[in-house]
């Protein structure tokens, strides 16, 4: 079954240091990153893979977003001819700040992510994991946890990464004769798939994921990446 993905901007992360996605840049080069949610239909059903930042959630842990993510993650829909209800599945490439903050809006959506990103993002997991415990208590039965690679509709797989997170994870979907691989953090801009860099502490893993999308020659959409 063919999948069709429509790529909604939520707003941009200022003042990220540059070096962190290409190595060679001036240590004191700055960039705004870009936030982008996915919306794959297939003619049928809405899927949404990440949902943009809360700006009073960042804001209260001292973490910065720029734009309004919640009215431009409605408007961005409403575009594509889709109202919150009818979205029925979230998937998250993992829990920062940054994918996680509209949840909610969405309330007939089962929600998937790797178990073993519950469990880091529970624990002692760093600064970008904000109100998370919360969040997951709130979704309740809605929440279905994942361990490695599952398919979950025909057309529509994760495949387990980690690299930027213990539990990160990608999206591949079919698109008629190729397949389009919705990245994450794991992959921020086009040329992090030949150039590793800081955002992925787990650099075995990176690399790792890097060969298996080169054999099966997936099209890679990265997360950052301004184009």
């Amino acid at each position: 079954m063919a999948w069709s993905v429509s790529i909604i901007e939520v707003g941009v992360i200022p003042g990220v240091p540059l070096a962190a996605h290409v190595p060679t840049a001036e240590p004191d080069a700055v960039c705004a990153l870009p936030c982008y949610c996915y919306l794959l239909t297939d003619g049928a059903r809405a899927v949404l893979v990440d949902t943009g930042a809360d700006a009073r959630a960042a804001a209260a842990a001292d973490l910065e977003i720029e734009g309004d993510t919640t009215a431009l993650l409605a408007d961005g829909l409403r575009v594509c001819g889709v109202a919150p209800g009818d979205v029925s599945m979230v998937v998250h490439t993992h829990l920062h700040y940054d994918h996680v903050g509209n949840d909610l809006a969405f309330p007939n959506a089962e929600v998937l992510v790797q178990q073993s990103e519950v469990r880091w993002a529970t624990g002692p997991a760093g600064p970008y994991y904000v109100e998370v415990e919360a969040l997951l208590a709130e979704l309740g039965a809605r929440l279905r946890t994942v361990e490695g690679d599952a398919e979950l509709l025909p057309g529509l797989r994760v495949v387990w990464n980690g690299g930027h997170t213990p539990g990160h994870q990608s999206v591949v979907l079919s698109r008629g004769s190729a397949e389009t691989c919705i990245c994450g953090d794991i992959v921020p801009r086009h040329a992090n798939a030949d150039v590793g860099g800081t955002w992925c502490p787990r650099a075995g893993e990176a690399l790792a994921f890097l060969t298996r999308a080169r054999k099966a020659a997936w099209e890679m959409s990265p997360s950052r990446d301004p184009g």
